[in-house]
Order: structure tokens, then sequence, then C-alpha cells
């Protein structure tokens, strides 16, 4: 049995079981589909939303939803004006009372100029003689499937790219600020290490020309002292910080961080059981921890500050 008459088999054991009958209800449906089927042969957009209801609901096969007669009316006509639309045919209307089923082929164009057939099945609710819902539905079995796109190189990983620009004192400023981020974070610093942290840094000629003419004569720089941001970071001697610095400890600067070292110089205090899994997120910029009187140290962590280079504060507890 050929597919055309197994179609035609099912249409008549689907219309047998709701016992569809050609009254005169059918028959005013069945005109209307006419006159529809008729607008799309003469691909005549008017003509087509002529038999909607003026609140028509219309799902396209793409799952996108079209709302009102005008929302059809410019797709319609976007459709007929594409030389690539979709081709219909063999096309067969089932009337079951007020509700309308289509069965028809519809050949769309793909990359490449090929064309591919498929099965399309169309659900209409009719409403006082109007279309007041349209269901579209197209087999995509056969269709074939779009080209994977191509794999990045893996020697290019996918990272982060932050733009910066320079050309002025704000911009100078914050990137100062950036830097020092990146020295106070081994997680960021780790990040642009490897790549998946990048910058794209680009300077405004214009106002590097414009600050290398408003500079001082050489003497007179020699005289002055500069007070650009970034000049601050960089002349600053690291010896000049406190006595602790200069033996090699921990940071004692008041504050959260030590401006002239870039380094946290808060003491962490460990509580509840330490042990070797709680010694590894500490940052490995800590060399001095303090322990919290309830705290219970474990020969495993114990080892752990010992290997790390850890020494633990003897001074009170805050």
């Amino acid at each position: 049995m050929s597919a055309d008459a197994l179609r035609e088999q099912i249409r008549a054991q689907v219309r047998t079981a709701l016992g569809a009958k050609a009254t005169g209800a059918d028959a005013s449906v069945a005109a209307l589909m006419q006159r529809f089927e008729a607008g799309y042969a003469a691909a005549n957009a008017e003509a087509i939303v002529a038999c909607f209801a003026p609140d028509v609901v219309w799902t396209l096969p793409d799952s996108r939803v079209l709302n009102g007669r005008a929302a059809c009316l410019t797709f319609l006509k976007e459709r007929f004006a594409s030389p690539t639309g979709p081709k219909f045919s063999d096309s067969h209307m089932n009337v079951l009372g007020q509700t309308v089923v289509q069965n028809y082929k519809v050949g769309v164009a793909m990359p490449g100029g090929q064309s591919v057939s498929l099965d399309g099945t169309d659900v209409y609710q009719i409403r006082d003689g109007l279309i007041a819902r349209k269901d579209a539905y197209w087999k995509q079995i056969g269709a074939p499937k779009p080209a994977a796109p191509a794999a990045a190189p893996a020697t290019a990983p996918q990272g982060v790219v932050v733009p910066l620009r320079v050309g002025t004192a704000a911009h100078a400023q914050a990137l100062t600020d950036l830097f020092k981020r990146l020295a106070a974070s081994p997680a960021l610093l780790q990040a642009a290490q490897s790549g998946l942290l990048r910058f794209d840094m680009r300077v405004d000629e214009a106002a590097v020309k414009a600050v290398a003419a408003a500079a001082p004569a050489p003497q007179a720089a020699a005289a002055t002292p500069t007070t650009s941001a970034m000049a601050a970071t960089t002349a600053t001697d690291p010896a000049a910080c406190c006595s602790s610095c200069k033996e090699g400890k921990a940071c004692e600067c008041k504050g959260d961080t030590c401006d002239m070292h870039d380094h946290p110089n808060d003491v962490p205090e460990l509580k509840g059981v330490i042990g070797e899994k709680l010694l590894k997120t500490l940052p490995p910029s800590v060399k001095t921890v303090r322990i919290h009187p309830k705290a219970v140290l474990t020969p495993l962590g114990k080892e752990a500050l010992r290997k790390r280079g850890i020494t633990i504060d003897r001074g009170t507890t805050p």
C-alpha cells in the first residue's frame, strides 16, 4: 500500500470514529478553508488574513506565535516576498465539526542551494465562521542537520578580555588599583598568567601628547616631587616599611592592607578543628596565623604549618 493510500485510509477511519457528516456547518467550514487555500495559491496575504478572526493566534513550526490579523499580515507579506520561502503542495483537508486538520508537503530551502521536503500538519479551530487558531507542525525527519561549528584551537584558551583605556589621571589611578588587586589575589594573578584573564590596553595618543607638553623641565622635575598615582606606586622604597617587613616577617602596618608592599597584613585566626584541609584554604601570602584558645590543632595540621613555613602568633587573641 502506498503512503498516499495509507494516509487516505487513516483519514477515513478518523472521520468514521468522530462521526463527521456533511452537515450545513461542515459545508460552511469547508467553504472557508477553500477561500483560505485559494489565498495561498495566489500568494494573496490580504485574502488569507480575511479568513482569520481579529484575535487569531497562529503558532508557527518554529514555536513563534503571531497574535492578531496585523501580525499575520506582516508575516505573510514577508514570506511571499522571499524567493526562498517554503513551497506547499499535496494538501488534504479534514473537516471535523469546528476543527480542521490539514496534511500537506512543504519544500524548505537549505543552505547551499539545496531543498528538503517535509511532512506538515496544521490544526485549525473555527469560531463564528472564521479561523480563530492555527497550529502548524513540520516533521523534521530527513532534514539535514546543521554543520557543527569548528572547534577552537587547543592552544587558544577561552578567557575574559578586560579593555583598558588610559588617557586621564583617573584612568591611571584605576590601572594602579587593578595592579594592586592582582598582586593581592593569587587566584586573579594565576588567571592572568594562564591567559584566562587578558587585558586589551590602549592609550589615548592625544592625551599622552598633552601630558608630555605640560611636563616640567628636567631641572624643575628634579626639584619638585611627582604626585602621579602611577609614579607613587613605583617611587616607594620597599625598605621604608615597618621593622617587621625589614626582617622578612609579617607586615605590622596598621589598617587592612600595606600600601607600600601591596600585601595583606592581617594575621588570620584559625578556629575549630585545624587540619590539613583547612590550611589549604589559606592564601600563599599568609606566613603567620593565630590559634583560637578553643581551637584544636591536629598533628596533620601542625605538619602542614611546618611545611608551609607558617609560624603561630603567640600573642593574645583579640
